[in-house]
């Protein structure tokens, strides 16, 4: 799997005050959890940004500050609401022997043949829950749904990754499938609206005399 090798710089001020600094001279304050307990450091804010939405959430980034290596992915960050840039990034130290759970995004590849045909293309899980080494970890699952017909579909099952990459998400879990349009034209709208009134006339012509008003005192109270 790709890597992607960013600078850090250590941090020693932990003050509010101390990271307003940073993001100012353009650094990125953030932390490293995991074997060495909890690391400040800081990153490029440009170099990061400009590369985070290449490499996303799974892939392995070596922060590297002359010897001292952490292999990290991306646990959380925190953006401006307003500016959208990135105020304070967490990473994960993960080892390089020990596996991990990480989701990876499902993605869509060609215009099924169904579809071409009137069918509806409906993406039901958009991510699946893998388990592997973290160097392993796949960027995305790519899934080619160009051959499928009317009515057909690909589940997890059907999924083929690398070796080394065990699927924890249930196996008949649907990912994709083409949907008929058909049954959401069955039935006429007339039929729906029309119904409760038939109803309310049959029963108007069966009922007691002395009914009559309560049968239209309730039809009052639901209108």
């Amino acid at each position: 799997m790709e890597q992607v090798t960013l600078a850090f710089q250590e941090r020693n001020e932990l003050k509010k005050s101390a990271s307003r600094r940073l993001r100012v001279s353009g650094m990125i304050p953030a932390v490293v959890y995991g074997q060495s307990g909890a690391v400040p450091i800081a990153v490029d804010a440009h170099e990061f940004t400009l590369r985070f939405a290449a490499f996303g959430e799974n892939t392995v980034i070596k922060l590297q500050n002359g010897k001292t290596v952490y292999e990290v992915l991306v646990k959380d960050y925190q953006d401006d609401i307003l500016s959208g840039k990135i105020q304070h990034i967490d990473f994960y130290h993960v080892s390089a022997t020990k596996t991990l759970h990480a989701k990876v995004p499902v993605r869509l590849d060609g215009t099924p043949v169904g579809v071409r045909n009137g069918g509806l293309l409906e993406q039901v899980s958009h991510e699946i829950e893998v388990e592997c080494l973290a160097k392993d970890i796949p960027h995305e699952v790519r899934v080619d749904v160009s051959g499928l017909d009317m009515n057909e579909g690909v589940y997890v099952r059907d999924l083929k990754l690398a070796e080394g990459v065990k699927i924890l998400t249930n196996g008949d879990a649907v990912l994709v499938h083409v949907i008929s349009t058909r049954t959401l034209d069955a039935v006429p709208e007339t039929e729906v609206t029309t119904a409760p009134a038939a109803d309310a006339a049959a029963a108007a012509a069966v009922a007691p005399a002395g009914a009559a008003a309560p049968a239209a005192k309730a039809q009052e109270k639901k209108a």
